[in-house]
């Protein structure tokens, strides 16, 4: 269960659609002694372990509680951002975890501050540093209210240890170096690193097959193999010449490397910022072609 109910985004729909078309920084740690804030809670304090979180007796807080157990070293958390957390989850009445990303063994992404979590999180997280450990003890106001959710019985109060391993916006986007030796007859793409890029389609023919090229080489720490790509995306269709998606008004997306056809091969050795244009040609359902530039923020760790 994800407490949060972080809706399937809109670049993974797409890339599933795609694929239809066309095959027809760091942590803070520390001792693990637990810390006591105001709420009551305890937590433990190393973060390279899952928490362990004693819910005390009593009536819970009536207000959002956030309270930094181990403040990061990182960049602080914004609106937009798309954070990289680990958490657990209780419920403050008897103390019993409902959720963990520890025990999936690998880390959740969502969006930060844009209303696709809980209240409680998007208020609790921004501002907060990457490598921090942070208590939110939330109210049924900005959790899941008198309906509840799942294994969260309605009017709930929740506590939640959550650590932030990273968080990716397009700043994250180093300067890079253009490729020049493209072939020709490719659309035109323009915009600098940290923009979103325009495609121009121009004169170029639609592809009969899929092809991925890549425009600019980053700089940024290299992208390690075979693990989640965060990107920032936007897509033309050949038919209209108009834009059919993009992750650059919202939050930057993750999808796997081998989800679209030559992405894998094209960052592989790659380092972050790297920026790849894809071309998807029309699928035997009829769908259309598709001219996409990916710009690659990150990796994320598929396993912990």
């Amino acid at each position: 269960m994800r407490p949060f109910g972080v809706p399937r985004t809109l670049l993974a729909a797409l890339v599933a659609a795609l694929l239809l078309l066309v095959t027809g920084c760091g942590s803070a740690d520390s001792e693990a002694a637990p810390t006591v804030g105001a709420s009551g809670v305890t937590v433990s304090t190393d973060t390279s372990a899952k928490p362990e979180v004693d819910v005390p007796a009593g009536d819970p807080p009536t207000e959002l509680v956030v309270e930094t157990v181990v403040a990061g070293d990182g960049p602080a958390v914004a609106d937009g951002d798309l954070l990289v957390v680990d958490y657990v989850g209780l419920l403050w009445d008897g103390g019993q975890e409902f959720d963990s990303s520890w025990e999936r063994e690998a880390p959740s992404t969502f969006p930060i501050g844009t209303g696709g979590v809980i209240d409680g999180w998007d208020a609790g997280l921004v501002g907060q540093t990457v490598g921090s450990r942070v208590l939110l003890v939330v109210p049924p106001d900005q959790g899941y209210g008198e309906q509840g959710s799942g294994d969260i019985p309605g009017n709930a109060t929740l506590v939640f240890a959550v650590d932030i391993r990273d968080a990716f916006n397009a700043t994250a986007l180093q300067g890079g170096t253009p490729v020049t030796d493209l072939p020709p007859g490719l659309p035109t793409v323009e915009g600098d690193p940290g923009d979103k890029p325009t495609i121009t389609l121009g004169d170029s023919p639609a592809p009969d097959e899929p092809a991925a090229h890549v425009l600019v080489t980053g700089d940024g720490p290299e992208l390690a193999a075979d693990e989640p790509l965060v990107v920032e995306a936007v897509g033309v269709s050949y038919a209209t010449g108009e834009e059919v998606l993009s992750t650059w008004e919202a939050a930057p997306e993750v999808i796997p490397a081998d989800s679209l056809p030559g992405l894998a091969e094209a960052v592989a050795g790659q380092q972050a910022g790297t920026r790849v244009l894809l071309l998807l040609p029309a699928g035997q359902d009829g769908g259309e072609p598709v001219a996409l530039v990916l710009d690659v923020l990150g990796t994320v760790p598929a396993t912990r």
